[in-house]
């Protein structure tokens, strides 16, 4: 088994997903989190964010073989979709 862990924020650069007032990172990211189990129900997240909801952290548990390039390919449309971006793990 193996460990997917996702940290997701705010891409800037993405000037196509409205970002206005109530629209959080961690909130946008959950859409992404969402995508990802439909493409893929055999994996269930566990979520949490910061307090200011700049950025959602997400941990599953690969149990059954997933094909990269289709979860690259998925994982990739969420982000553009909603605006956001992968951030580095904080080790």
């Amino acid at each position: 088994m193996e460990r997917i862990e996702l940290r997701i924020v705010d891409d800037p650069r993405n000037a196509s997903v409205y970002k206005g007032p109530g629209h959080y990172a961690a909130t946008r990211a959950q859409a992404v989190i969402r995508k990802i189990q439909e493409a893929f129900p055999q994996l269930t997240f566990e979520v949490s964010s910061d307090h200011l909801l700049a950025w959602l952290k997400a941990t599953a548990i690969v149990a059954e073989p997933i094909a990269s390039a289709d979860f690259i390919a998925v994982l990739s449309a969420a982000l553009e979709a909603t605006g956001t971006r992968m951030a580095p793990v904080p080790g």
